[in-house]
């Protein structure tokens, strides 16, 4: 049997990987105001919708919101308070209610172990909290490269990227047909299909399974448990 076709798989972060149990979210939200001196001000702070979105796409429409210049130092000072804060978080207050999803240990231990495939990160975090997170939550190592919301504020923008720093990072160019972008929001979806990938979903966060299936990706897991049932779906092993 002839071996497959090396795939990059892309991995988005939060509701795919991990749960965080908002320490994320809460970080952004108080660095925010910290920074920009809104505390008198909190309550027109409008609700952040992260599923999906990027961090810098989320930073600008704060900014509009709030009727801010859009300052590089500015927000560079804030992602700094954001990080500090992150970091606490995921180590302090929002402990308990952090965790890896299902399945996903089992998994990643599979691909690196039984496949040469090329693992990935396309996330909306900027590319320092990723890290953080991914490492905080024992994936440290596994994903070489990627591509993040502090690359472009579009996540649609996102799938080149990260097949470019695939080239830059071991030499490999992949094909779109090659490459899946797994997520678990219609926003990974319309990523994947922005840029001719396999979407790959997984009702692990925010949406059902219903739901997601409403945009139509190519496979749809309800979690992670069965990796082999991944394996056969995305063609890994044929």
């Amino acid at each position: 049997m002839p071996a497959p076709r090396k795939k990059l798989l892309l991995f988005d972060i939060d509701g795919t990987l991990i749960d965080t149990g908002g320490a994320g979210l809460s970080a952004l939200r108080d660095a925010f105001i910290d920074n920009f001196e809104l505390h008198d001000r909190a309550d027109e702070m409008p609700k952040l919708d992260l599923a999906g979105s990027t961090d810098s796409g989320i930073v600008r429409s704060l900014y509009s919101h709030f009727a801010f210049d859009d300052d590089a130092d500015r927000t560079e000072a804030f992602y700094l308070n954001y990080l500090v804060r992150l970091r606490e978080n995921l180590g302090g207050s929002h402990r308990e209610e952090g965790r890896v999803l299902p399945g996903l240990p089992s998994l990643i231990h599979r691909l690196r172990e039984e496949t040469d495939h090329t693992l990935a990160l396309l996330t909306g975090n900027i590319a320092r909290g990723a890290w953080i997170k991914v490492e905080h939550f024992g994936f440290e190592g596994i994903f070489g490269f990627g591509a993040f919301g502090d690359d472009h504020h579009d996540r649609n923008q996102l799938g080149p990227i990260a097949v470019q720093r695939a080239l830059d990072h071991s030499g490999s160019h992949f094909a779109a047909r090659d490459v899946i972008v797994i997520g678990d929001t219609p926003k990974d979806i319309a990523c994947a299909r922005a840029c001719d990938a396999m979407a790959v979903a997984v009702a692990t966060g925010r949406f059902s399974a219903p739901e997601l299936q409403d945009h139509k990706p190519d496979v749809l897991f309800d979690d992670f448990t069965d990796s082999d049932a991944f394996f056969a779906k995305l063609g890994l092993l044929e």
